[in-house]
């Protein structure tokens, strides 16, 4: 919420000027000389009448705002078009307010015609970059009114503030886990690479009246009797991912956006290999099934004191068609990581815990568990799992 503006402000000429009349005020009374109190009472009141002037003054602004694109990344300009209609009686300038999270690059900012003057629309264009995740204002108009003798101004807001979402940082990693087929044939073997690899190994056992053209002489070597290529549909699989939002388990804040921008890199992974993208990280609101929703809320999402433990979060997301499920968390959810819920048959769980844990890592049941270290590159967090 933007902060209230003083409805009016002295400035430091009228400063000055109060300063004089005070003193005027003070040496005209202590030796009686007449003429130095009419002056210090006519500066005074050249300030209570530019006070007066930007108070009363007309003044109209109206503003209308578009970013392309609405949707950023870190580092990646936005174009904002500005097209602003008004006047003002006297001297009026405009800017477009923007918050320290954001570079602008151009000018924005101009005056307002005076009342009597031509009302057509300017058209402003500037750009903006924004360095960090989140979702950032751009704008409200601020209109400024400074009397002729420029003793006071003030300043009101005028419209509504577009608002840009910038989503985190997506890195080029290689996932732990990169199955993106299942053979639907129930006697076929398909095989999941936990290294990052994707085997698509789909074969079963030669039966009567198969083509011999679709003997896979590869994996009939390896099991020593006749196979054949599965010739079954594929689907694709469908990959989860839990993220721990709890303050308590993530060491700073440096780690928990590490950890923000491994999440990110890894759904956009996941959505170029084609795979079903489900994202959660509170179980009271409704699992996230888009992987370009899933990139919005990474882009606003925050640590909490309370939110729900690992094993919370595996409950809520089990159970949904997941094939591959994977729980990113801090270091401090170490102690947790035994009391999960082991996967259904057929699907692979995967921990990425951030840090450097000062004990040693519980057996969990069925879960392959990385520790990726938060000092690194977010694009080697799994280069060796």
């Amino acid at each position: 919420m933007a902060r209230q503006l003083p409805p009016v402000r002295v400035t430091r000429r009228g400063w000055a000027m109060l300063g004089c009349a005070f003193a005027g005020l003070v040496v005209a009374y202590a030796s009686g000389w007449p003429a130095l109190l009419a002056v210090a009472l006519f500066l005074a009141a050249l300030v209570g009448a530019g006070v007066l002037a930007v108070v009363l003054v007309p003044t109209r602004a109206t503003a209308e705002r578009r970013l392309a694109p609405e949707v950023t990344e870190p580092g990646r300009p936005v174009t904002v078009r500005l097209t602003i209609a008004g006047h003002a009686a006297a001297g009026a300038e405009w800017r477009d307010e923007t918050t320290r999270r954001l570079e602008v690059l151009g000018s924005a900012k101009g005056r307002l015609p005076r009342l009597g003057a031509d009302l057509a629309a300017v058209e402003v264009e500037y750009e903006v970059v924004a360095r960090r995740r989140g979702r950032v204002p751009v704008g409200p108009l601020v209109v400024e009114r400074t009397d002729p003798l420029g003793v006071a101004s003030a300043k009101r807001r005028s419209g509504e503030a577009a608002v840009l979402t910038v989503l985190p940082l997506v890195h080029e990693v290689r996932p732990p886990v990169a199955a993106t087929r299942v053979d639907l044939d129930p006697d076929a073997a398909a095989v999941f690479g936990l290294a990052g690899e994707q085997r698509d190994i789909i074969a079963r056992e030669y039966r009567a009246g198969d083509p011999l053209r679709q003997v896979d002489w590869r994996s009939t070597a390896h099991r020593g009797e006749l196979m054949v290529r599965s010739e079954a549909a594929a689907a694709s699989v469908s990959t989860a991912l839990a993220f721990d939002v709890r303050e308590g388990v993530w060491r700073d804040e440096r780690s928990f956006e590490w950890g923000v921008e491994a999440a990110a890199s890894l759904l956009a992974a996941v959505g170029r290999r084609s795979s079903a993208v489900r994202f959660v990280h509170d179980p009271r609101t409704p699992v996230v099934t888009d992987g370009e929703r899933a990139l919005l809320a990474l882009a606003t999402i925050t640590r909490t004191e309370d939110g729900p433990s690992p094993a919370q979060l595996v409950r809520r997301i089990r159970g949904q068609d997941v094939q591959v499920l994977h729980l990113l968390t801090g270091v401090g959810a170490l102690r947790e990581l035994g009391q999960l819920p082991p996967l259904g048959q057929g699907a692979v769980g995967i921990v990425s815990l951030v840090g450097d844990p000062l004990e040693p890592v519980p057996a969990t049941r069925g879960w392959h568990i990385h520790v990726l270290d938060p000092m690194r590159p977010v694009e080697e967090a799994w280069a060796h799992a």
